[in-house]
């Protein structure tokens, strides 16, 4: 038996993301604390080997699509076999299995909301809303990773604010700190941006939700404008998913082949954004976003659509500019001014730097895991016959 608690991670698919990312670290951060295992629905991507030698168990439930009944036997007995002392799922996608977390005698089950599903952006959709009121007598806290998100599911799902948590995401600031050259040397996007060129970057899943597309449209705004005054930019979007091949076919027909570059799933992303003069964010909702934590730990003054948290994490004239989501006009603009400007560029970067150090570290975001983690785990309180209050111990064989 080992002492430490087992906390079982459960989400639809280890892809990379930031949900994803955010999942690992904390695994990985709090590894003296907890023993870890991770749980997937619908099979592994790139972020396995991340992952599985920080966890005691790794496992997919190959999950068909749809209702698989068996999908949930499956489930229940992997539990059974694990006898995790804390459950976490993550997202509307996993948060169906509350019922058979209970079934497996689990009574500890923690339900993170990231961010909203792509076909729902705004959160609209009533049977989610229902599914989440419906789940809530299962789940014993629900964590929002922003504000946003925090107030959506009170005010408008109907969850019980003593059951919302909010933790910030966080990220380990100094991994993509650097001394920012103007210009800065690139030596992986050399050929993309050679000097003279204003480096435009953008690292998102390729899902309608981050409306590339509306990117796109914006870039290619602002090289019209270029011809006649401006600077040169060029654009690199980093990430993969199902909406890639019709973003390459976006970037042929607006003819952006030698300007744009799709550079598909990237490990080397800290690297990337060294070599970036300014970063894009051009999402129509949001939670709290990493890549813009990972942008201005990096010194980019960051463009962002005022969607979700992000407005908690850009300081409008101050570390970014915000935009109104889905209006590329503005997106253009935005970027064009920080284009031109050198200075701005290293003031709002500089800026910027220094607030993701200060409000959105690993540690704060880990510190908050662990209070809530043995919060949730302390033995629940019986009271005596004489009115006393004491807690209950708990027997589990490992």
């Amino acid at each position: 038996m080992n002492g430490k608690p087992l906390i079982a991670h459960v989400l639809y698919r280890l892809d990379p993301g930031g949900m994803e990312r955010v999942m690992i670290s904390l695994i990985k951060a709090t590894g003296d604390r907890y023993r870890h295992a991770v749980i997937v629905l619908a099979g592994f991507g790139r972020l396995r080997l991340e992952v599985e030698g920080s966890v005691v168990a790794c496992l997919s439930l190959d999950k068909k699509p749809g209702k698989d009944w068996p999908s949930y036997f499956r489930f229940w007995r992997m539990l059974r076999k694990l006898k995790p002392d804390l459950v976490q799922t993550y997202n509307i996608g996993t948060l169906d299995l509350a019922p058979v977390v209970r079934m497996a005698g689990i009574r500890r089950l923690v339900h993170a909301e990231h961010g909203r599903d792509a076909s729902d952006p705004n959160g609209d959709v009533r049977k989610h809303h229902r599914m989440r009121r419906w789940m809530t007598p299962f789940i014993t806290r629900y964590v929002a990773v922003s504000a946003d998100l925090e107030k959506w599911l009170t005010d408008r799902v109907g969850v019980p604010a003593t059951k919302v948590t909010h933790i910030a995401n966080g990220i380990d600031t100094a991994r993509f700190a650097t001394v920012r050259d103007l210009p800065p040397p690139r030596r992986l996007l050399g050929d993309l941006a050679p000097p003279g060129t204003v480096l435009i970057g953008n690292i998102a899943r390729l899902d309608k939700v981050k409306d590339h597309a509306g990117l796109l449209a914006a870039f290619k705004l602002l090289r019209e404008q270029s011809r006649t005054s401006g600077a040169d930019c060029r654009l690199f979007i980093a990430g993969d998913g199902p909406q890639r091949a019709v973003l390459e076919q976006q970037v042929l027909e607006a003819g952006l082949a030698q300007t744009v570059r799709m550079l598909g799933h990237r490990d080397d992303v800290a690297e990337l954004l060294a070599e970036c003069d300014i970063f894009a964010l051009s999402s129509v909702a949001e939670g709290m976003p990493l890549t813009l934590l990972e942008a201005m730990s990096a010194g980019l003054p960051v463009v962002a659509t005022a969607v979700g948290d992000v407005a908690m994490v850009v300081e409008d004239g101050g570390t970014g500019t915000l935009v109104p989501a889905a209006n590329p006009v503005a997106l253009a603009s935005a970027v064009a001014a920080y284009a031109a400007d050198e200075r701005l560029r290293r003031l709002h970067g500089e800026a910027g730097r220094a607030r993701a150090e200060a409000h959105f570290s690993l540690r704060a975001m880990t510190s908050a895991y662990e209070s809530l983690y043995d919060e949730v785990l302390q033995p629940p309180m019986r009271v005596g016959p004489s009115g006393v209050a004491s807690r209950l111990t708990e027997r589990k064989e490992h």
